[in-house]
């Protein structure tokens, strides 16, 4: 016997064709809330990471600058700074200053972070720095 037939054999599975199953795909996993059992199929994982995916989220530096400015966000805001991360996201920019009305956010675009806020009053005289893409919305 050669060494290549020893070879060959080695790495040979002996396969039982009834134990072989074809067309059949594995059931989703369920999982259990109480009396349901709440089914989870690859596409409602998919779109649950896709919608957290578009999520804005913000930094603790600029929740603080929020707070220290007593600013206050509403949903239509968020909405529109979030319209305007996916404009610039789609030109490929990384970091960004996007204007809504009187206020300033300058955005971490490829991982949708708000890094600072700040207020018109706080924008004047200030330079902005390391940023790719101003949008106003």
């Amino acid at each position: 016997m050669k060494v290549a037939d020893l070879q060959i054999r080695h790495n040979q599975l002996n396969i039982k064709p009834d134990r072989l199953s074809f067309g059949k795909s594995q059931p989703a996993r369920q999982q259990k809330t109480g009396d349901k059992a709440v089914e989870k199929s690859f596409s409602d994982i998919l779109n649950r990471k896709i919608s957290e995916n578009q999520d804005l989220k913000f930094s603790a530096h600029a929740i603080k600058r929020l707070q220290d400015r007593q600013i206050s966000v509403s949903k239509t805001d968020l909405t529109r700074l979030l319209e305007g991360v996916k404009k610039v996201d789609g030109k490929g920019a990384n970091s960004s200053l996007i204007l809504v009305d009187d206020m300033a956010y300058i955005v971490s675009v490829k991982n949708k972070i708000v890094v600072t806020a700040l207020d018109k009053s706080a924008t004047l005289g200030n330079v902005f720095t390391n940023i790719d893409s101003v949008a106003i919305v």
